[in-house]
């Protein structure tokens, strides 16, 4: 596995828990004995977080994501800046 893979797999894991726990946090809300008006009130808190933890972990992995393509892009031109001469054969 890759060190991309790993950042991968490791932004997709943190992104699904944040997800699932917030969605957990949401069902507990409404299944909870409360008047109406209240549980609205807490699903709208509830739901306003969601946007805004979601809103940073797409930041985070748009930040992961250039990061990883500035250093493909720096190991492609390197590679291909140094093999360019290496593979010409002389005769």
């Amino acid at each position: 596995m890759t060190n991309v893979e790993r950042e991968q797999g490791n932004g997709a894991f943190i992104t699904g828990f944040i997800i699932g726990a917030l969605l957990g946090g949401v069902a507990a809300a409404l299944l909870a004995p409360q008047s109406g008006v209240d549980t609205r009130g807490l699903v709208r808190e509830q739901g306003l977080e969601l946007k805004n933890r979601a809103e940073d972990a797409v930041q985070r992995a748009q930040i992961v994501a250039s990061e990883t393509l500035a250093r493909v892009q720096a190991a492609a031109r390197g590679r291909f800046s140094g093999d360019h001469n290496d593979s010409q054969e002389t005769i």
